[in-house]
């Protein structure tokens, strides 16, 4: 995997998840870049593009349902795989994700392995 195909950023509001998905996902070999929000991911999509995007549902300013409708309603952006993290399991809230586009939903706490390979199988 090159390095260009293995960017992917994650946006989650709590630093210290934030830094674990980092730490996993890099073990596994990508590149991570993260963001504390759904608006600063946004902003960093308009510079350079990942091969997927890990978000938080519940974040401040922009949700992450909000930053997944934005991405796939976006020419430039609707190919990059979204994979929902988060601690919200309402039934609503997964429904919701997969009706706007999202490639998967893994609830926290997540195992690192399962979540390297969820992402590994978003890059196939």
């Amino acid at each position: 995997m090159s390095k260009a195909a293995s960017l992917i950023y994650v946006a989650d509001d709590d630093p210290d998840i934030l830094e674990l998905i980092s730490i996993v996902l890099t073990r596994g070999g990508f590149e991570v870049v993260g963001f504390e929000t759904a608006d600063a991911l946004m902003a960093a999509l308009a510079v350079r593009t990942p091969a997927a995007a890990l978000l938080d549902v519940r974040i401040p300013g922009q949700s992450g349902l909000d930053a997944l409708k934005a991405i796939k309603d976006d020419s430039a952006t609707a190919h990059i795989p979204v994979l929902m993290l988060t601690g919200d399991g309402r039934l609503d809230r997964i429904v919701q994700a997969m009706q706007l586009g999202a490639a998967g939903y893994v609830m926290k706490p997540f195992d690192g392995a399962q979540l390297v390979e969820r992402v590994r199988s978003l890059l196939l």
